[in-house]
């Protein structure tokens, strides 16, 4: 049985997500400085994304809250690995991330989950 190219279906979310999706940023902050007096800095990536509700029927006895959006993170152009501390600009509106799930079957990231809340 021939093994399965998941670069194909890297290939294959990045086109959904940009055909589909839209622009957006990964704002990165950083602390610079002496501990006492440090100096912060924000980087933003760009990056591509798809926008969704989350379903209600995930927000009863969850961490889901309500207002809570699911992401579809593509991983084109994308120079940094998204972490909790990161926050996401979807239509000028920031975004803190809840949570961070990759879809990466055998290795390969094919795109991130990210379950967002303002």
């Amino acid at each position: 049985m021939a093994a399965f190219d998941y670069d194909r279906a890297r290939a294959t979310a990045m086109r959904l997500i940009a055909k589909f999706g839209q622009k957006g940023s990964l704002r990165r902050i950083t602390n610079s400085g002496p501990d006492y007096d440090p100096v912060q800095a924000s980087e933003d990536f760009p990056c591509s994304l798809v926008d969704l509700d989350q379903s209600q029927a995930h927000v009863a006895d969850t961490l889901i809250q309500r207002g809570d959006r699911m992401v579809y993170l593509s991983t084109e152009g994308l120079s940094i690995t998204p972490t909790l501390a990161d926050r996401l600009l979807i239509a000028g509106t920031e975004y803190a991330i809840v949570d961070i799930q990759p879809l990466s079957p055998g290795g390969a990231v094919v795109f991130w989950q990210l379950q967002v809340r303002r």
